[in-house]
């Protein structure tokens, strides 16, 4: 059966309340459950179908351990998230840990993952058992920064409680939002007033993350950082090497002209300068023999 993507909201709205009106005891809870994956996905012929198979059985909103939250949260279906945190009985919790399967905050993880916007705005402020920013250690913050969905994540880092750290799961969010190359999100999280990401994080994976992309300006903004600066010859050099096989020049040279601890053109027994001639590079390739000459001149 083909999904039908533009389900209208208030047909999705009733099929849900259709669902959570059933009084009859749990006969088959398979039933239960692609009943709402259905009412999620908005596959109205299997909606349909399992709504005159099922209409002997109770949908409740925490079948399957509460599977349901997550997969409305998932695919960012707003209207059949609040439906369900607030079923008149058996209401799923937003914070996922009334379904003994799911892990705590599941479903915002989910939302965050898929920028879902006001799906994150629902789980935070349920009224009861809401879920908090920070779960799994700042997961949901980490996955939001890596799709670049700046305002989930300036969301989750303002929560009122349980707000996430910028510097959560020692700076992933950094590491995924420079890789992409998304430089309002990491100046966010570089200037966050409580518990900044650091510039120089994991050894400094989030420059090696972002040079191979040629992302000038993340760069830029990682080498500047007022506070724990990356170190452009950081890795032993791995960061000149990646952005030196990409063939991006500015990005080479902000590293080996940075005004303290300056990549080398030969690190890594000369790494960087292979990478670039075989990928053809030539104006790099110049670059690098030229620093390589200048410093051996310097020597000797």
């Amino acid at each position: 059966m083909s999904p039908l993507p533009h389900l209208p909201s208030e047909v999705v709205a009733d099929l849900v309340m259709w669902a959570l009106r059933l009084e009859a005891p749990i006969r088959d809870k398979t039933v239960v459950c692609r009943f709402w994956h259905s009412i999620v996905v908005r596959n109205l012929a299997e909606v349909l179908l399992l709504r005159e198979i099922g209409s002997k059985h109770d949908a409740h909103a925490v079948c399957q351990d509460g599977w349901a939250l997550v997969e409305a949260a998932f695919g960012g279906h707003v209207e059949a998230v609040r439906m369900v945190l607030d079923a008149p009985q058996h209401a799923a919790h937003a914070n996922c840990l009334n379904g003994r399967a799911l892990v705590d905050g599941m479903a915002l993880v989910e939302a965050a993952r898929g920028g879902h916007m006001e799906v994150v705005r629902t789980l935070l402020n349920a009224h009861q058992h809401a879920a908090h920013a920070d779960c799994q250690d700042g997961m949901a913050l980490h996955l939001a920064a890596v799709g670049g969905h700046l305002e989930v994540v300036r969301m989750l880092l303002d929560a009122p409680q349980h707000a996430a750290h910028a510097d959560c799961l020692g700076g992933m969010a950094l590491v995924g939002a420079a890789r992409g190359g998304h430089i309002e999100l990491v100046r966010m999280l570089l200037d966050a007033p409580q518990h900044a990401a650091h510039a120089d994080c994991q050894g400094g994976s989030a420059l090696v993350r972002v040079v191979g992309g040629g992302h000038i300006a993340v760069v830029r903004l990682l080498l500047d950082a007022p506070q724990r600066a990356a170190h452009a010859d950081c890795r032993k050099g791995l960061a000149l090497v990646k952005a030196g096989e990409g063939g991006h020049i500015g990005v080479l040279r902000l590293l080996l002209d940075a005004p303290q601890h300056a990549a080398c053109a030969a690190c890594r027994c000369g790494a960087a300068l292979v990478g670039v001639a075989a990928g053809g590079h030539t104006e790099v390739v110049s670059l690098l023999q030229d620093h390589i000459d200048g410093k051996t001149r310097r020597e000797h």
